[in-house]
Order: structure tokens, then C-alpha cells, then sequence
């Protein structure tokens, strides 16, 4: 089924250009020695596994955000141990997210997870198109990118059943509709049909993980709360700026509501 969208997309490519890569066979070193020091599930603790992924190496925001991104999951949500980041970055000889990459570690890490009681969390930061499609690039080589439809069906192969999935780029809300189960909660930087903001060498992080991230997960360890705040943090700011709504999205399903109330009373204090 995988390998079947790629054919189709390869065919219809022109001939006079190649194809672009589903990625390489087997991981880089780094990330394989990674993925073997990850903690294995602990029986009777909902355990929160997190893959972040930055897709774009052509800009420096996506690295920053990758990095900010895992330590907040660390600290707060207690991700230590059981959190891995795949980023592409010009300064590297090969790019480390690519299609075959993500499945890799998603299925790497399912194995080490109990499927019906832990968490998979997965973050994914780059530009996003009107075909919501988000991008993975490397100077190395053209990569496919990150489409609803595919994704969906890494995570069904993945068969983890509890998901949190953040999309940050441009017209992520398109992600939405391939993406919904019961068990998941998806929260977008923008709907599906407006930008968001943030990119760019000079910024530290996009706007939308700022707001979530480094500011309503601050004040609170509770994902469901902190998806509101930071809806709220991104319309000041966007009303403040006097540019166009983005538009962050949230859809969440009752099973995942009901794992995250769990999951949230392991924690003590704010």
C-alpha cells in the first residue's frame, strides 16, 4: 500500500527528471544508536513515546524547534528517555527525515511500547503546501514529502493505538480529515487553508509551537488545556500583529480524551 502511492507518483512524474527518494534503506548511525538507548515501556504506567520530526534542512528554524520541542517533552510531559528527533539540516552529508526514516522509527518504537496503553506523540515541523503535503528537504537529494494519506497509514502499519500528532506548517489543518480516529488528538499551526507563521533562519521556533511548547505547556501539563491556551495565545498575537488568522485547529476523539486524563494524573503540580 505504501510503495504503491510512490509508484503512482514516480509514474506520473516527467522523465527527463528523477524521481524523487523515499529515502535511504536503513537509518544513520546516529539515529539507529539513538533509537537502541530508547527505555523500553514500564507495565502499568502510560508511557508517553515521542518522535519529533523537522522535515525542511534548508532553514535553520526547523532544527531549533526540533531541539526546543524534545526538551519541553522531556521536562514536562516526561518524555526523557523515550523521545528521539529526526532532522534534516544542510550541514549534514545525508538527510535524516525522509519517508523511510519516519516508518523506521515509528515501528522501531511501537515494538518498545505497550500499543493499547502508551502514548505516541509525534511532532512534525516544516513548510506546508497547498496540497498539504509538508515538505522534506535535504540538500543531498529531493525527498517526497509528508501527505495526510501517508502518514495515516505509517501509523495504522505502527498499529499504536493511542496518538497525538502536531502539525506545524502551512495549511496543516489539511492533515485533519485522513488523520481523525477516536484514539487522536491532532492539533495544526493553521487550518487548511491559511498560513501560519515563524519560518525563517532568524526565528527560534514557528509561531504556533511557541505558543504551545514554550508557553501553554509552562502552565500547564495537561495537552488538552494547553491546546486551547495556545489557540488563544496565537489569536492575540495575530490580532496584535494585524495579519491574517491562521487559525490553529483542534480535533480530538473521546477514547484519547479519556488516556490523557489518565495519563495527566501521573503528574503533580502545574
Amino acid at each position: 500500500m505504501l510503495r504503491a502511492f510512490v509508484l503512482l507518483a514516480a509514474l506520473a512524474a516527467p522523465l527527463a527528471h528523477a524521481a524523487p527518494s523515499l529515502g535511504e534503506e536503513t537509518l544513520p548511525p546516529g539515529v539507529s544508536m539513538a533509537l537502541a538507548q530508547l527505555a523500553p515501556q514500564r507495565p502499568g504506567v502510560i508511557d508517553l513515546y515521542a518522535l519529533v520530526v523537522a522535515g525542511d534542512g534548508t532553514e535553520d528554524v526547523f532544527k531549533r524547534e526540533a531541539d526546543a520541542v524534545r526538551q519541553v517533552l522531556d521536562e514536562r510531559l516526561g518524555a526523557r528517555g523515550r523521545s528521539l528527533a529526526l532532522v534534516n539540516h544542510r550541514s549534514a552529508a545525508r538527510p535524516q527525515a525522509t519517508l523511510k526514516s519516519i516508518e523506521l522509527a515509528l515501528n522501531a518504537m511501537a515494538k518498545l511500547m505497550d500499543r493499547d496503553e502508551d502514548i505516541l506523540f509525534v511532532h512534525l515541523t516544516s513548510h506546508g503546501g497547498q496540497n498539504h503535503v509538508l515538505a522534506l528537504n535535504h540538500p543531498a537529494g529531493e525527498l517526497y514529502g509528508v501527505s495526510p494519506k501517508y502518514l495515516r497509514a505509517l501509523l495504522d502499519r505502527a498499529a499504536v493505538k493511542h496518538r497525538v500528532l502536531v502539525i506545524s506548517g502551512c495549511y496543516s489543518g489539511g492533515f485533519i480529515r485522513e488523520l481523525a480516529t477516536d484514539e487522536t488528538l491532532i492539533l495544526t499551526a493553521a487550518n487548511a487553508v491559511r498560513q501560519s507563521y515563524g519560518c525563517g533562519n532568524d526565528s527560534q521556533i514557528t509561531e504556533y509551537s511557541r505558543a504551545l511548547y514554550l508557553k501553554a505547556l509552562q502552565q500547564t501539563r495537561s495537552l488538552r488545556e494547553a491546546a486551547g491556551i495556545a489557540v488563544q495565545l496565537i489569536h492575540e498575537n495575530e490580532r496584535a500583529g494585524k495579519v491574517e488568522h491562521s487559525y490553529p485547529q483542534i480535533r480530538s476523539g473521546g477514547a484519547i480524551e479519556n488516556r490523557l486524563r489518565q495519563f495527566e494524573v501521573q503528574f503533580k503540580g502545574p
